[in-house]
């Protein structure tokens, strides 16, 4: 009798036992459910809501006090085709707004390719006219009666949206997103995948957060920058966290490890895990490293520099200007005139109203001896607004010595180029004015 009453006691207490585990099971099964990761990443962002927040009152506040106050986008005259091709498309009418979102969708895309540590047109100092085409419309277009064209680079957009979205659906599933929803996964697994998960997600949040940085050239505001390597700093840290994780999770992760969690920290990778990762590691690092050493040698030398800017950007205005002064005697030993010129020439072909390329002219003139050609770029000079104290200061000592022969020649063309100048100053003064009027009279019919 004691036997039985112990044994249904000892049952008893086995019952128990069993209903609380599975209880307790059940508890941990409902709190790792999807809906459970997504209240509690919820709850992780919520969290960090008025850190957002914060931010973006902060930069939107500031956005307006630079608009309140006519500063927020660089004024016509100090941007030039040669630096940013786009900037005047809309007000010129060149463009309408869907022009403008295709072509600087493709703008931010090199950008964010950049930061990958991907170049898709190559490197080069300096982007500005006609290095990088505008994506004209419509994107698809017949060449002749038989065939069609179209610009592929409308492409790059479309597959960074498709890849920004797979992110997503990676951060939120993992890698083995099926085999997570089984019925069979056990709850500590789960428990761990919660985690994981959380962590992913947080990662991206980071991670596009540092993409936001990419803000100032994304088309919204008039700015003089149009494609710069300075710009993908701050987006590129954020590339550095997202792929390092994913390298440290590759690394300590078995290809072949299909166990569970409860006893995978107890197994050893596979030596050939190990060599793999390894070798893809080195390859990366490798690759990297040798951009970076070749970019860096690059920029610390100034012909190095501008053969790279000329090869991916032959058609850069600013690199044929800037190549030429390399052979005009900036660098003695590379001294060649005819080269000078002939980059100069093909640098105001691309550009006619690109004035700067005046007072190279004159430079190499000078040092050819051709005196009237060096005189008349020099008036051409002077009226450029970009090479007008290095002119003036060139003029007046050329024609201190000029007219201090006494000749009536030089003084006759000096006095004809000094009339041409004093036209141009009054019309300019007249254009100004008439400008200032119609402005005042639109403030009036305003207020």
């Amino acid at each position: 009798t004691m036997d039985q009453v112990e044994g249904e006691g000892g049952g008893e207490d086995d019952s128990l036992s069993l209903k609380e585990d599975n209880e307790e099971s059940d508890e941990q099964s409902s709190s790792s459910s999807p809906s459970s990761s997504l209240s509690l990443l919820l709850k992780t962002f919520f969290t960090l809501l008025p850190r957002y927040i914060l931010l973006v009152m902060t930069s939107v506040s500031y956005l307006l006090y630079r608009y309140t106050n006519g500063s927020l986008t660089i004024p016509d005259g100090l941007i030039r085709p040669a630096e940013n091709p786009f900037y005047n498309k809309i007000d010129n009418g060149e463009w309408t707004y869907q022009h403008r979102i295709i072509n600087y969708s493709y703008v931010l895309s090199l950008h964010i390719m950049k930061s990958f540590g991907v170049e898709i047109v190559g490197f080069s100092h300096e982007y500005g006219f006609d290095c990088i085409p505008e994506i004209k419309l419509p994107i698809v277009h017949q060449t002749s009666s038989t065939s069609w064209a179209m610009d592929l680079r409308v492409l790059l957009p479309l597959l960074l949206v498709v890849f920004f979205v797979g992110l997503v659906i990676w951060s939120w599933h993992g890698w083995n997103g099926r085999q997570q929803n089984k019925d069979a996964v056990e709850c500590k697994k789960q428990l761990t995948q919660q985690c994981d998960r959380i962590q992913r997600m947080l990662l991206l949040l980071t991670f596009f957060a540092w993409l936001a940085t990419l803000f100032p050239i994304a088309g919204f505001l008039k700015v003089g920058t149009f494609v710069a390597d300075r710009l993908v700093v701050a987006s590129t840290f954020g590339t550095c966290i997202f792929a390092g994780r994913l390298i440290a999770v590759s690394l300590t992760t078995d290809d072949d490890d299909n166990s569970d969690d409860e006893h995978r920290s107890t197994l050893a990778i596979q030596p050939k895990t190990i060599i793999k990762h390894t070798i893809l590691l080195y390859l990366l690092t490798n690759y990297l490293a040798k951009q970076t050493h070749n970019r860096t040698s690059e920029w610390m030398d100034e012909f190095s520099l501008l053969t790279s800017s000329l090869k991916s950007c032959p058609r850069s205005i600013k690199s044929n200007l800037e190549a030429s002064k390399l052979y005009s005697g900036l660098v003695p030993q590379m001294l060649d005139l005819d080269k000078a010129l002939s980059l100069i020439k093909n640098a105001h072909s691309i550009d006619p109203t690109y004035c700067d390329v005046h007072m190279q002219y004159a430079h190499v003139y000078f040092q050819q001896e051709k005196l009237i050609p060096f005189e008349e770029e020099l008036v051409e000079a002077l009226l450029c607004p970009f090479s007008m104290g290095q002119a003036m200061t060139n003029w007046n000592r050329y024609w201190q010595v000029m007219l201090s022969s006494g000749d009536s020649v030089p003084k006759e063309r000096y006095t004809k180029y000094m009339q041409r100048i004093q036209g141009e100053i009054d019309k300019a003064e007249k254009e100004d004015a008439s400008k200032a009027k119609k402005d005042s009279g639109r403030d009036e019919i305003l207020y």
